[in-house]
């Protein structure tokens, strides 16, 4: 069985590629495919929080699905995985799905610092671990993912000094090499693809720094991750388009056009509109993790439109649906008052298993009960909700 293997499926007229534009493009490994622009599922543990694998195959019945697992939330595996000796998939009860795997979980606040040398601290829930090239290789031998992301220094933001970017693109530069190194060397991955991740924080020329030496080895490689522009769940929803956009812009054109481009985080989804509009193929879905986890539902109604070789959003702005001041436009609190005898669904237009059944009320009853059920239901409603407005976005890039 072969790697697996991203091509762009978007025509480019007069064969001259388009970095800062939108694109179609394709993932495919054995009989799975996942089409692009799409999302990677966020797991913790191994599975979608408050999902079973059987619940999932109902919101997402079309097997095109691709799960992240983030190290701090799978290493507890380790031991029992050496002994099942069949992967990360098959354990967790998704050997049909694709896989990646990450150094972070971006979906948690994550403390800065701890690393020491050529050792990345991750951060689980027993304390922090340090991990050389060597010890992360041999985890990823052990979990047999479809992808993985190369060992990095990635724990920098908007505050991070100069030397400290410039500290952690030399050291995940190393590191990348030496994964690389023990990559060639694997028989187990052989089937494996590498995701190599750019660092460089909010520094245009240290971003161009790491795509330009990550580059070099565009025939080793996957795709590519950016990675390093924030150490915290949700100030990633903050982050304005204009502060983020002009930087990948940038770096992509230090990066080769036809391997797979993938940023992680809770951006809101006007911001995935404009990265997907400089060309980003790949995110996952932390947005909808963290909005349950606040005990609300993605609800925004938008109209996509493609002109001018970019998608253009337009978000309509609700008039009956009483917004809480720490909320955006995008979602509801279904703990609100408000919402206490409102008997109809979440969204009416939502075809999801909850808005099919349940009413804003019953859940609201859940929630303020702390019933499960209750966060059982907004992750369907959130999950389904995201996953069709990345069809929606695929939908108008093909016409």
């Amino acid at each position: 069985m072969e790697q697996a293997r991203f091509s762009v499926v978007t025509d480019r007229p007069n064969g001259i590629p388009h970095t800062n534009r939108p694109r179609l493009g394709s993932l495919k490994h054995s009989n799975s495919q996942v089409d692009t622009p799409a999302f990677m599922f966020y797991t913790k543990c191994g599975s979608v929080p408050y999902i079973s694998r059987e619940l999932f195959e109902k919101i997402v019945p079309d097997d095109q699905a691709l799960f992240n697992f983030p190290l701090p939330t799978c290493l507890s595996f380790l031991q029992p995985l050496k002994e099942f000796k069949r992967g990360l998939n098959s354990f967790v009860g998704l050997e049909k799905y694709l896989s990646c795997c990450s150094i972070t979980d971006y979906a948690v606040d994550t403390p800065q610092g701890y690393n020491k040398k050529d050792c990345v601290a991750i951060k689980t829930k027993s304390g922090n671990q340090l991990i050389n090239h060597e010890k992360y290789m041999d985890i990823i031998e052990v979990f047999k993912p479809t992808m993985y992301v190369t060992l990095s220094i990635s724990d920098i933001n908007l505050n991070s000094s100069l030397s400290s970017i410039e500290k952690s693109v030399n050291i995940s530069n190393r590191l990348f090499k030496s994964c690389l190194e023990r990559h060639h060397q694997s028989e187990v991955l052989k089937q494996s693809g590498v995701i190599a991740p750019i660092q460089g924080g909010y520094n245009v020329q240290e971003r161009i720094r790491s795509a330009t030496f990550l580059s070099e080895y565009h025939d080793d490689v996957l795709g590519f991750l950016f990675d390093g522009f924030f150490t915290d769940g949700t100030i990633v929803e903050e982050i304005p388009s204009d502060l983020i956009v002009p930087i990948i812009n940038k770096t992509m054109e230090f990066i080769p056009y036809d391997k797979m481009k993938i940023i992680f985080g809770a951006w809101t989804p006007s911001l995935i509109i404009d990265l997907i509009n400089s060309g980003m193929d790949m995110f996952d879905s932390c947005l909808p993790c963290i909005t349950t986890e606040r005990n609300s539902a993605l609800i925004f109604d938008y109209n996509l439109k493609y002109k001018n070789e970019s998608i253009i959003m337009d978000v309509s702005h609700r008039k009956t649906d009483k917004m809480n001041d720490n909320l955006n436009e995008y979602e509801i609190c279904l703990t609100d008052k408000c919402h206490f005898e409102k008997f109809v669904p979440i969204k009416d237009s939502c075809t999801c298993l909850t808005c099919k059944k349940h009413t804003r009320s019953y859940i609201h009853h859940l929630l303020v009960s702390n019933e499960l059920l209750g966060s059982i239901l907004l992750t369907i409603h959130n999950l389904h909700y995201f996953n069709q407005f990345f069809k929606d976005i695929r939908e108008v890039l093909m016409k």
